[in-house]
């Protein structure tokens, strides 16, 4: 996952995400590398559109993907592609958010062994790919602040004078170093890759960019060639590829640090725009200015409040009325209390009488007693005993056991 990615996590908010947002996050987390991929398949579904722009998907024996070439890569397609024409094409992958897709963007496309310079860019491709120079855990991050950038280009060329334009425009203060080589040629490649090792020996540059304006791709062939990937992929200096326009591409931007669709773009990649962080250190200073008048403010505020409250005014009268205040509230909890103990006692003589008055010794003390067997059963009916039995007779104080002699029924 990049550390662009914007995911909210649930300490961050406590509503659902909306759609718009899993979209943007899962934008971001496939497009922060930047990466560019090199796909083959087939063509289907070709649509070209009024505006254009080109719709298509590329598709193998198993899967298939989207695809989309901007009018702009449009213009540049050498070949006439077709339904069912097999292609090899540069692209990236985008996020069509109102979609909620992915699809291929793509920047070069040709037919499958078109040309030999095509072959041999692809042969050579594939095989630094395996051995990892396009790894992007090789790739260098540029420094936070960058004062002194060396250029490998050549110096009459545009592709030169647009970098010092548009670094010098963006800082005042950043440095330019150029080692001027050929960028077309035979001699071209083995030039630029000694310029790289000679900026890294120098090793007084914070990156380096280099590149050339746009052209065929035998003009921009010098950038295809194995002795500048390795040169790239051994620089100890972050480097920026800078090659051709928007649209070209070369074995040097899949290997280098960064890859910038054109020479102006890569200073401005490279440089960071000095108005810009003035602007930004200006409003940070206004929203610190702004925090401490707010905060100084609150404090004259809560001052000018405390020494104008009746505590400070007048403090004895303050504490007298307080220590009153508490005696008023011990009587009345002392007068409370009492009242309350009162009831209750008046309460449970009351359930202690009517107890004692359904209390059964209440009733022996009448001259009544209470028969029961020697088992302890009371005695509620002459026909349950028979003579001879003995009883146990319960007074009021005392009991006494006795026999029975005679029984005389009561009639009915």
């Amino acid at each position: 996952m990049s550390e662009n990615t914007i995911f909210l996590t649930p300490q961050e908010s406590q509503r659902p995400y909306t759609i718009s947002e899993i979209n943007q996050g899962i934008a971001l987390a496939i497009e922060s590398s930047n990466n560019l991929v090199w796909i083959e398949g087939e063509i289907s579904n070709w649509k070209p559109s009024s505006s254009g722009h080109i719709y298509f998907r590329l598709k193998d024996s198993e899967s298939q993907i989207p695809a989309v070439i901007w009018r702009s890569a449009a213009a540049q397609i050498k070949c006439k592609p077709k339904d069912g024409m097999a292609v090899i094409a540069i692209g990236s992958i985008r996020v069509y958010q109102k979609g909620g897709y992915y699809q291929l963007d793509i920047h070069r496309i040709q037919e499958v062994g078109s040309g030999a310079l095509n072959e041999a860019f692809e042969k050579l491709k594939n095989r630094l790919h395996k051995e990892g120079l396009f790894a992007p855990e090789h790739k260098r991050p540029l420094p936070e602040t960058i004062r002194r950038i060396g250029v490998i280009t050549s110096k009459r060329g545009a592709a030169f004078k647009d970098i010092v334009r548009v670094a010098t425009s963006r800082s005042t203060q950043v440095e330019i170093v150029l080692i001027d080589v050929l960028v077309q040629g035979e001699k071209a490649a083995p030039e630029i890759a000694k310029a790289i090792r000679t900026m890294n020996e120098y090793n007084n540059v914070d990156c380096i960019i280099t590149g050339r304006g746009g052209g065929s791709i035998e003009d921009l062939w010098a950038f295809n060639e194995e002795i500048v990937a390795r040169a790239i992929y051994d620089s100890r200096i972050p480097v920026i590829s800078a090659v051709g326009h928007e649209i070209d591409f070369t074995i040097a931007d899949f290997v280098a640090d960064f890859r910038a669709p054109t020479p102006s773009a890569a200073a401005e990649i490279a440089v960071c725009d000095q108005k810009e962080r003035e602007r930004y250190f200006k409003t940070q200073l206004e929203r610190f200015s702004y925090s401490c008048r707010s905060y100084f403010q609150s404090v004259i505020k809560n001052y000018d409040s405390c020494i104008s409250s009746s505590a400070l005014r007048r403090p004895v009268k303050y504490f007298l009325e307080n220590m009153q205040y508490q005696d008023e509230l011990e009587s009345k909890f002392t007068e409370r209390t009492a009242q309350l103990l009162k009831s209750y006692k008046t309460l449970i003589n009351g359930m202690g009488l009517r107890l004692n008055a359904l209390s059964p010794l209440n009733i022996l003390s009448r001259g009544y007693s209470v028969v029961s067997t020697a088992e302890g059963v009371v005695v509620k009916d002459a026909d349950t005993i028979q003579s001879g039995n003995s009883v146990k007779i319960r007074f009021q104080r005392g009991s006494a056991e006795a026999v029975i002699t005679g029984i005389e029924p009561i009639d009915r």
